[in-house]
């Protein structure tokens, strides 16, 4: 009869030795002093181009898009807002029209330019307390005079638009300008600046209404080109000549962004002796 053996296992703990915790503790350790300041740094990077993206976007709510026919806030308005919140509320501004009678006076804006506020000139998912703010949850710094007049701050993660070290701004480049240069040529059977000619540029006030006209004449012996300071945005010019009891006038409408300069040639005919 053979006799049963029982084998018998090593004995084993079933639980973590303390060398092994403290190893384990220690490899968390390492890993959240690495992981902590990269993610940190990248929450702080993402908020960073969210208030970068959302200032530019503010700022071109002000001016518009040019290229596409747009001039925004500033070229419906002739003037930059008061505050950032007139981007999205009319209060108490002149609405766009194109005529004088749609508030006070008589008469269509020369050149059929409309005037006036028509925002929204924002659109988001925020509410308008929400709309001016960083990605920090700081109010956006903005005044419309001074030096910094136009530009849009951000104090950046410590909120202190005074320490500038982190602050978000844009535009960068200062002054923001608000008007530009219209030079206008008129041409009348073939002689450019003759005797007898007038130019009206009629351009947005900062009520928001198309304002008189600026008026210049040819002098007797000028042949100079007329130079005109105008807002950003669509000023109407009229020019008129008059010879010998006869007067033509032809209007044109010319879009002028701020910080440039637009040359632009009337041409017109008389059956009137023009002279040079």
């Amino acid at each position: 009869m053979s006799s049963l053996r029982v084998r018998t296992l090593p004995w084993r703990s079933q639980g973590f030795t303390l060398i092994e915790i403290v190893a384990v503790l220690a490899i968390v350790a390492i890993l959240v002093a690495f992981l902590v300041p990269v993610a940190f740094q990248s929450i702080t990077s993402s908020k960073e181009e969210g208030t970068k993206g959302d200032v530019e976007r503010i700022f071109k709510a002000i001016i518009g898009d040019p290229d596409k026919g747009n001039f925004g806030y500033l070229g419906d308005m002739g003037r930059l807002p008061a505050t950032l919140s007139e981007l999205v509320e009319q209060g108490s501004q002149l609405a766009f029209h194109t005529s004088h009678t749609a508030h006070a006076g008589s008469g269509d804006h020369v050149g059929g330019v409309g005037t006036g506020w028509r925002g929204p000139y924002l659109t988001g998912k925020f509410v308008t307390s929400e709309l001016f703010k960083d990605a920090w949850g700081q109010p956006l710094s903005y005044t419309n005079s001074g030096n910094t007049a136009g530009q849009i701050i951000s104090g950046g993660s410590d909120g202190d638009t005074a320490t500038t070290g982190d602050n978000i701004v844009f535009p960068v480049q200062l002054p923001v300008l608000t008007t530009g240069t219209l030079i206008v040529t008129v041409v009348v059977n073939d002689i450019p600046q003759p005797t007898g000619l007038t130019v009206d540029v009629f351009s947005t006030t900062s009520t928001g209404d198309q304002g008189s006209a600026v008026t210049k004449t040819t002098a007797a012996d000028g042949k100079v080109p007329f130079r005109f300071t105008v807002p950003h945005g669509v000023s109407a010019v009229r020019a008129t000549h008059t010879a010998s009891g006869v007067t033509v006038t032809r209007t044109i409408d010319v879009p002028v962004v701020a910080g440039t300069q637009v040359a632009r040639q009337i041409i017109m005919k008389t059956t009137a002796t023009v002279a040079m």
